[in-house]
């Protein structure tokens, strides 16, 4: 009987751990491997969608970007900034700090202060590693990322980058992720000198518009926590930080 190779012991025993330990396992990708697939799911992003080039938007997009990535607690990643040619109204974080709006996203906020929550939501998705921790997490999905890293050295191949890119549009981060990077999103805002509160506003017209013409947020509100639970939540976050009275209704919202 023709034997086993030597590491498939090694293998089996890091499989074991990952379905004990869970999410307490340590990390098993390296910021360096982090970037490298971030890189390839920007990669595979750009060829679905394409780029909106418009230079005047693109460079608000930036700069508010830019002063968030700044004050987050992983400034040093290579954040990139670019905004997605589709209608739909989305944006999304690749693992190792690029981060993408969609055109109808960047359309659809009305202040600086709200583009500001949604890309600080992203960034905290990246300086959180939500995405890494996502495939770490992930035992099913990324045994072959596992055997590639812990074995060998290498990184993931293409068809799991392409795979990695498909699931973040179609499925998104877990509710835990979503409510945290709104956490932390607000934290950067306040850090970064835009108005927490805009956060609010946005959320209450989100909910809103959705109501009103649901094909437009379908992408959206596929990956995301019902807005009526981030909303909760980041009502009694602003209240905490003594932005919000008891009585506070933003200005623009619904009620609903």
């Amino acid at each position: 009987m023709k034997r086993s190779p030597r590491w498939l012991g090694a293998v089996v025993g890091l499989a074991l751990a990952v379905l004990v330990a869970g999410p307490a396992y340590a990390e098993l990708i390296s910021t360096q491997q982090e970037i490298n697939i971030g890189r390839q799911v920007a990669r595979e992003l750009e060829e679905k969608y394409g780029l909106y080039r418009d230079p005047d938007i693109h460079s608000r997009v930036v700069a508010i970007g830019e002063r968030l990535a700044a004050v987050s607690d992983r400034p040093n990643l290579p954040y990139t900034f670019k905004i997605l040619n589709t209608s739909e109204v989305n944006a999304v974080a690749a693992p190792g700090g690029f981060i993408y709006l969609t055109r109808g996203m960047v359309f659809f906020v009305r202040s600086d202060d709200e583009l500001a929550f949604v890309l600080a939501h992203e960034v905290a998705h990246a300086a959180r590693r939500h995405g890494a921790q996502m495939i770490e997490r992930n035992f099913a999905w990324s045994l072959g990322l596992f055997i590639l890293i812990r074995i060998f050295g290498g990184d993931p191949t293409a068809i799991q980058i392409a795979d990695f890119a498909r699931f973040l549009i179609t499925r998104g981060y877990s509710r835990e992720f979503e409510f945290e990077a709104d956490h932390y999103g607000i934290l950067y805002m306040h850090r970064a000198g835009f108005d927490p509160a805009a956060s609010l506003v946005f959320l209450e017209r989100l909910r809103a518009e959705q109501r009103r013409e649901p094909s437009q947020f379908e992408i959206l509100f596929r990956t995301h926590p019902a807005l009526s639970d981030r909303i909760e939540r980041v009502r009694a976050q602003l209240r905490e930080m003594g932005i919000l009275g008891r009585s506070f209704l933003p200005i623009g919202a619904v009620l609903v």
